[in-house]
């Protein structure tokens, strides 16, 4: 039994960091460079424990006047610190206060101020919005209580400030599966150097973002180190 458990660690460990050897910053700016419906690259470079590196990224295209061809590239238009989830990275379950890895698309961008002026679908968030962690239909999506005639014990975004300001929705478990986790956002910063699993910035790179971002963002999360 012994001998059959320390096999199965082995090749677990194996797959692991087998599937950590074929991540890199490089590979992943030229996956996304060849991918037309991605426009927007946001790297989280998370370093230790909640702290994290964000640099963002636009794809802007070069072309010749002599040539028809064109060249597209991504060009860093800022950057700035973050933090994570308290617990650091790895989220696997409703709060176990874990910020998850791998490559997430952006769903909506959403505030409790007026639209910044995104080219990002927005959703306005007023009295009575909530982002749902309760196991249900409404698990892991963002509703208006009323609406839904839903009463909901979820997170109250609208009186959840400066954090959800601004902000943008990640499509983590998108099959709203529980309790594998919910509400993972790319927001504003609080007060706290952590967040519950989310990624948060300063209100004035959350703002930069949504101005200039074009449609087809994608936030890559993963250690520094890779």
């Amino acid at each position: 039994m012994k001998a059959r458990k320390l096999i199965l660690l082995i090749i677990l460990s194996a797959l692991l960091f087998s599937c950590r050897d074929s991540v890199s910053w490089e590979g992943l700016s030229e996956k996304y460079l060849a991918d037309e419906e991605v426009g927007t690259l946001i790297f989280v470079r998370c370093t230790e424990g909640s702290n994290a590196v964000v640099e963002y990224y636009l794809k802007v295209t070069d072309k010749s006047v002599d040539s028809p061809d064109s060249t597209a590239k991504w060009v860093l238009f800022a950057q700035g610190e973050a933090v994570i989830g308290k617990n650091g990275l790895g989220k696997s379950s409703e709060g176990d206060g874990k910020t998850p890895v791998g490559e997430y698309a952006v769903s909506t961008a959403f505030g409790r101020y007026a639209d910044p002026g995104t080219l990002l679908p927005w959703k306005q968030i007023t009295p009575g919005t909530f982002a749902c962690d309760e196991e249900g239909r409404y698990y892991n999506t963002i509703i208006d209580t009323a609406a839904v005639h839903h009463p909901c014990k979820g997170e109250d975004m609208y009186h959840t400030s400066p954090e959800y300001d601004f902000g943008m929705a990640l499509d983590y478990n998108p099959s709203c599966t529980y309790p594998l986790g919910s509400a993972i956002f790319f927001h504003c910063k609080g007060s706290k150097s952590w967040t519950g699993g989310c990624v948060a910035v300063d209100k004035s790179l959350m703002v930069d973002i949504l101005r200039t971002a074009v449609p087809g963002v994608m936030v890559c999360i993963y250690p520094d180190n890779l």
